[in-house]
């Protein structure tokens, strides 16, 4: 993988990466892109990012997996995790505490840091990442409100985002060859270790109904597994989900 173009503005990092699938196809895979300002930003169930200038790490990174498409939505999984894991180095042997929120977010102490959004084209996938890094929005409406790298970076050293987009690459492809490799089993069990929502009381919104109960695991294809009140086990794969504090 690769760094393919750095722009100031673009109406998402996404974008370009789709543009470039769609018109090279799998001789564009690897290349990564990244822009300072997303005009347009978007995130999961159709949301807004909040992506100004020089705020946050905008990437998108595409990939073409050679298996069933039907195994592809697991790659926000190893996406996820990559992004965990760069997080996890940046911010050190702190107190902050990083945990990974199904189906993909990133949370320090509790609070959003970065999302993954992914979007398929005919030869592949578009794996975007939106980090935080400076001046979380402080929208008071969202069940886990953002958070910012620089309030955990050790001794307030703060990374550029042009550093850290090269960190994120490099575990990207780690993450990517662990699961053309292993197998995306194996990733989902290596991310379910940082999960914070193992044993915790959950509500989760799937799109037919509201699911409250207690999360007891992350199925091996990436369901969440939940038993409610009534000691019925569901095996969610679509949902908003919020971790309720206080209720474990």
């Amino acid at each position: 993988m690769c760094i393919r173009d750095s722009s100031e503005t673009a109406p998402s990092s996404n974008d370009l990466a789709l543009a470039a699938l769609k018109a090279r196809g799998q001789q564009a895979a690897g290349a990564c892109f990244v822009v300072g300002e997303q005009t347009q930003g978007r995130g999961r169930l159709g949301r807004q990012w909040t992506s100004r200038p020089g705020d946050g790490l905008y990437l998108s990174a595409v990939l073409c997996p050679q298996v069933p498409r039907d195994v592809w939505p697991s790659l926000s999984f190893a996406v996820s995790l990559a992004v965990y894991n760069m997080l996890a180095d940046a911010i050190g042997d702190t107190e902050a505490q990083i945990s990974l929120k199904w189906p993909n977010d990133v949370l320090v102490n509790g609070g959003k840091i970065a999302g993954i959004l992914l979007e398929a084209g005919d030869a592949g996938v578009v794996a975007g990442c939106g980090i935080n890094l400076k001046n979380a929005p402080t929208d008071t409406s969202q069940k886990h409100p953002a958070t910012s790298l620089d309030r955990f970076c050790p001794n307030g050293q703060m990374y550029s985002a042009e550093e850290l987009a090269f960190r994120l690459v490099h575990k990207l492809a780690e993450c990517y060859e662990m699961w053309n490799v292993k197998g995306h089993q194996a990733v989902i069990a290596d991310w379910q270790r940082h999960c914070s929502m193992i044993g915790q009381n959950v509500h989760i919104q799937t799109p037919a109904r509201l699911i409250e109960g207690r999360c007891e695991a992350i199925g091996e294809d990436g369901q969440l597994v939940v038993c409610d009140t009534a000691g019925q086990q569901h095996f969610i794969t679509a949902g908003d989900v919020e971790i309720m504090k206080g209720q474990a």
